[in-house]
Formats: structure tokens, C-alpha cells, sequence
């Protein structure tokens, strides 16, 4: 039990935020949640389990498999049907599988997500709130931070939002020289998807590209029209944390964020903030990651329901790692922060 006498005090937003102005950013799935509460679901797998969207065939690859884990099942599948078709051999289950988990994923995905209109009048918030950070990481693999950025970059106040992936789609491995303002640009912000995003395709050389749309497409407009038997998105789901960085290690672009942007976010000119993310156990490679900085900075995290013995938990979590950091906490709906006038 967590000693009575500790306390822990859930501080407004805007009686902390000037700490940090220019500091880094972290959104998890409860600030998807926020917005729309459909993103509330427990896993990919039990929706569509929900729905009756798997064939008997893809329910025994999850039981053989031992997993929960969506984009796992995919991925293999995908991999499975490639070397069919460049070996010229016929195998239909194989490929009815592979159909059954991509029309799943876009009928799930249709019933979670919500449309750019939903969230449309939150936006300007968003953006304010976004744009004071240097760098803004994404655990979440939804369209909400591609809807903000794109918002944000027809706002024409000097701040330039960049994902850093370039021409064709193509990410930048020098990410680190986007961070200088060019041409009328003020400032800048970096951002990041650690665990992928639907917008994000791999081929089956591994070459990953992300979709560029100038106008606010619909999210399964980009899925369905995109989605070619040659590439699958890039995400991570579901799955323990071991799962996930061996997911995470398979991938260029999400290797490069978790082994150098992660570490990046915490400097001694820059603090962190953490917003909708719980850092459970699931997660803890995330944690160890982020946390292993040795610099005496901050970091401020939101608390949706206030508890206390939470926030003891990831307050000792954090201090483990880091003894140095100093660790508080804000009310997630206090005023100025997400999406909170």
C-alpha cells in the first residue's frame, strides 16, 4: 500500500506550462481518448473479435501463435502470401487470410476512428498547444497529431510543423537538420510516431514511405485506396513490451525514433511533458528509454482521474531510472492544455 502520507499535488496546466515552452512532448492513447472516446478500446483484435470480422482461419493463427498481437498475425500473413506469389505458388487460404485481416482492419478502424470533422472546431487548441513544444512523439498510431500538423502548417504565424519525411514520402535520417528554420519559418517542431501510423506503409523490402496529402482526406480513404497487396501500414499494436521493440527493431523509421529521438527529449534546455500516457508495463522499454537522460530537468504528467497511488507508482517508476528528474503532475483538463481552452 502506498504510505498515507504522501500526496501528491495535481497542479493546473497554465501554473506550470512556462517551464516548458521549447521543451519535448509525448501523447499517448488518452489523449486520443479525449477527443473521441471510441479510441477507448482494450486491443484491435477484440474488436474485430467483437464484430465477427475473423475467419476460423485467423482465430487459430492467434491461439497458434500465442498472441494478441494484430499487426504480428498481419505481418506474417503478408510475409506468407509475398513468397507465395514470387515462388508462383496458389494458395488460397493463405490468401483469403490476408483479405479477411485487411478488410478487418479497415472495418474496425471505420468503427474506432473518428472523421477530421469530429474534431475539426478543436483543432485551433491543438495547435496552441502543440506549437509551444520542440518536439512532439506520438504513441498513438491514429490520425490525430497528422490531422494538427496539417492544421497547424496553413496557420500562417511563422511555426512549421515537420514530420521529417521528405519528397516521395521518403524519412529523413538526418531528422536532427530539420530543426532550422528556412526560408519565412519562425520556428520549428519535429514530430514523431513511435509506434507507426496508418498513414505509414512498408514495402516488402522494408522501404517505408508515408502518405502525403495536401487536403484532409478521410482516414479509410488512405487505408482502402493506398493499401496495395505489396505494402501493409506501419504500426505496433498490441503485444508485451517485448513484442512491441522487436516490432519496433524491424523498422528503420520506428528504430530511429526509440534509439534516437527518445533520448533527445529530455536535454538541460529541455523538459518533458507527458500527456495520456499511463506508462504501463507494456511499455516499459519506452520508459527505460526516455528516462535513461542524466541531465536535472523536468517532467510534467497528466492525471485524468487523480490518483494518488498512480501517481506514486510512476513517480517511483520515473525517479528508478532518473533519480535527477523532477517529477510532477497537472489536471488534464485544467485549462490551456490539449485540447482544454
Amino acid at each position: 500500500m502506498m504510505n498515507k502520507e504522501i500526496n501528491y499535488e495535481i497542479k493546473n496546466w497554465n501554473d506550470i506550462s512556462a517551464d516548458y515552452i521549447n521543451g519535448s512532448l509525448i501523447i499517448g492513447n488518452g489523449a486520443s481518448i479525449a477527443l473521441h472516446n471510441k479510441f477507448a478500446f482494450s486491443s484491435l483484435k477484440e474488436v474485430a473479435e467483437q464484430n465477427d470480422l475473423f475467419s476460423n482461419d485467423i482465430s487459430k493463427l492467434f491461439t497458434e501463435f500465442d498472441t494478441n498481437d494484430f499487426e504480428l498475425i498481419l505481418r506474417l500473413v503478408w510475409h506468407a502470401k509475398l513468397v507465395n506469389n514470387h515462388l508462383g505458388v496458389t494458395d488460397t487460404k493463405t490468401d483469403e487470410a490476408y483479405e479477411n485481416l485487411k478488410n478487418a482492419l479497415i472495418k474496425i478502424v471505420n468503427e474506432v476512428h473518428c472523421v477530421h470533422s469530429d474534431i475539426a472546431s478543436q483543432l485551433p487548441q491543438l495547435y496552441e498547444f502543440t506549437k509551444r513544444f520542440r518536439t512532439i512523439v506520438s504513441l498513438n498510431y491514429d490520425l490525430i497529431l497528422y490531422w494538427v500538423l496539417m492544421y497547424g502548417n496553413r496557420v500562417q504565424d511563422g511555426h512549421k510543423f515537420k514530420d521529417c519525411f521528405q519528397g516521395e514520402g521518403i524519412f529523413s535520417s538526418n531528422w536532427e537538420d530539420m530543426r532550422k528554420p528556412i526560408y519565412q519559418q519562425k520556428e520549428v517542431t519535429l514530430s514523431f510516431y513511435q509506434h507507426g501510423n496508418l498513414s505509414i506503409f512498408r514495402d516488402a523490402k522494408n522501404i517505408e514511405s508515408k502518405l502525403q496529402r495536401s487536403k484532409f482526406s478521410d482516414l479509410l480513404d488512405i487505408i482502402s485506396t493506398q493499401w496495395a497487396d505489396d505494402k501493409i501500414p506501419l504500426f505496433v499494436a498490441e503485444g508485451t513490451g517485448t513484442k512491441k521493440l522487436e516490432s519496433i527493431k524491424s523498422s528503420p523509421y520506428l528504430s530511429t525514433v526509440f534509439y534516437e529521438v527518445l533520448l533527445d527529449l529530455i536535454t538541460q534546455k529541455a523538459n518533458l511533458v507527458i500527456y495520456g500516457w499511463g506508462m504501463g508495463e507494456q511499455e516499459s522499454h519506452l520508459v527505460n528509454q526516455i528516462f535513461r537522460s542524466n541531465h536535472n530537468s523536468k517532467v510534467a504528467i497528466s492525471s485524468y482521474d487523480k490518483n494518488q497511488e498512480e501517481c506514486h507508482r510512476i513517480h517511483s517508476l520515473i525517479k528508478t531510472i532518473a533519480s535527477n528528474i523532477e517529477v510532477e503532475f497537472f489536471d488534464s483538463q485544467s485549462a490551456g492544455c490539449w485540447n482544454n481552452p
